[in-house]
This record gives structure tokens, C-alpha cells and sequence, in this order.
């Protein structure tokens, strides 16, 4: 099976968190779109939307343990446009 790997951007460390293993992209989206909007004092992601995004890295395919990375992190998901506002 392929799985994607991902990786969230924190913009202001200008840093690449650890990388996450998900079977699809929709599936990453959705994780990091629930996570931005989880209300919480100590989610980072919650309390600065503006400073996350989400990349897509390459695949990883667990039948022959190889990687097949992109040249460059492709954006999927920018956390400030998956942020729901509160009313």
C-alpha cells in the first residue's frame, strides 16, 4: 500500500514538523482542518491558523519499504483558509 507522507509548516520557526503517514490526501487535509479548528489553550495550530500550512512530501510504499519524494513539498492545505470562524 502507498501511504502519503505529509509534514506541517510552522511559518514563524520557519521549520517542518515530523513527518505523518496518512492513506490519502483528503485524509491529511481533514486531520489538519480538525486540528486547526480543535478549541483548546494549548493548541498552537487553534490559536495561530496563520502560521501552519500543510505539504504533501512524496508516497511511501510499505510493500517494498521505498520512498518516492517530490522534488519540492507541494501546499495542500493553509491553515488560516481552513479556520472556521467562530460567530
Amino acid at each position: 500500500m502507498k501511504l502519503v507522507l505529509c509534514s506541517m509548516k510552522d511559518r514563524a520557526a520557519d521549520a517542518f514538523a515530523r513527518p505523518m503517514f496518512v492513506p490519502s490526501i483528503g485524509v491529511a487535509i481533514r486531520s489538519f482542518s480538525d486540528e486547526v479548528n480543535r478549541q483548546a489553550d494549548d493548541n498552537q495550530l487553534y490559536q495561530h491558523p496563520d502560521d501552519f500550512d500543510l505539504y504533501d512530501l512524496g508516497v511511501f510504499d510499505d510493500s517494498n519499504g521505498k520512498f518516492e519524494l517530490h522534488d519540492e513539498p507541494k501546499q495542500i492545505a493553509i491553515g488560516k483558509q481552513v479556520k472556521i470562524q467562530s460567530t
